[in-house]
């Protein structure tokens, strides 16, 4: 005969008398339930443990290192081909063609973005920048040369600048109303609004460049060196074609390095001066705001 097992017991609370304690009887497939919960506890308790072992002593919460994946861009883009293609490369495929291919269209559309960043930038300096400066330096010295009549000097560029004590606020009157506006849109007459643009303007810098530090370091530093190409990347188990960089070799991180980091560290630290230069000339407080919106084209650019 079948003798089922001695139930256990149990106290819960009855949900038809609130505060009465009675016996539930717990099968074997809750116990077993309840011991796979407990081993799970077991489990979490003990990973808790461990971390709060690696953290201890720094007075930090423990720093947790996960993949992941490259910024969608031009630059994670190549970086990912190069890399990727250079492994079969040195591991053997089918199609050694295809994957010098896939390599020299990843370092060319690099060098067409850096070219076409080089260029705009050299336009923005010769033909935006420069004359905006020369014509608000100009307009200005005319200004000081009204208002400070034979009390004048000569600044380093050529433009008069007035001698304190010697200003003739009658004069300004003698301005027509367009040139009287013109002056009162300069954008260093308003200081607390030209910082602010300028400083929305750097902020928009910085992200980007906190792009560029964070993949540095994720690259450079924190990806091992490996000897080879065999242990750069791993196969995801999870993911089937979703390959994991483990380690770079010497030359791959001269590649990143030297194509991809700094040309775009070089250009946006050149781009960001260009910037607050032409938005500082610039005539016309509704025109600075405009011109910084426009300037955040030449940052998405990659």
């Amino acid at each position: 005969s079948f003798c089922a097992p001695q139930p256990l017991f149990a106290p819960a609370v009855s949900p038809r008398q609130p505060g009465v304690l009675q016996l539930q009887a717990l099968s074997s497939r809750d116990l077993a339930v309840m011991g796979s919960k407990s081993a799970e506890s077991d489990n979490s308790t003990s990973e808790e443990d461990t971390e709060a072992a690696e953290g201890a002593g720094t007075g930090e919460d423990p720093l947790h290192e996960e993949y992941e994946p490259l910024e969608e861009s031009i630059y994670g883009w190549a970086v990912s081909m190069i890399v990727r293609d250079a492994v079969w490369l040195n591991e053997g495929t089918a199609v050694p063609a295809h994957r010098v291919a896939r390599i020299l269209n990843s370092v060319f559309l690099m060098l067409l973005t850096n070219s076409l960043q080089a260029f705009l930038l050299l336009f923005v300096s010769r033909l935006l920048t420069a004359p905006a400066v020369v014509s608000i330096r100009r307009d200005y010295g005319t200004y000081e040369a009204l208002m400070y009549p034979n009390h004048t000097t000569l600044t380093v560029n050529g433009f008069d600048r007035g001698i304190p004590g010697f200003r003739v606020e009658a004069n300004f009157m003698k301005m027509d109303l367009d040139e009287q506006r013109d002056i009162c849109q300069v954008p260093l007459s308003h200081p607390w609004y030209l910082i602010s643009i300028l400083f929305i303007w750097t902020l928009t810098c910085q992200i980007e460049m906190r792009a560029i530090f964070e993949t540095a370091v994720r690259l450079l530093w924190r990806t091992p060196t490996v000897p080879s190409t065999k242990d750069v990347t791993k196969a995801d188990e999870e993911q089937e074609h979703l390959v994991k960089v483990e380690g770079l070799t010497p030359v791959m991180k001269t590649v990143i390095g030297v194509f991809v980091l700094v040309p775009r560290t070089v250009m946006l630290l050149l781009l960001n001066y260009l910037g607050c230069r032409w938005l500082t000339a610039t005539l016309g407080l509704g025109d600075v705001l405009l011109n910084g919106l426009a300037l955040e084209f030449l940052v998405l650019l990659k």
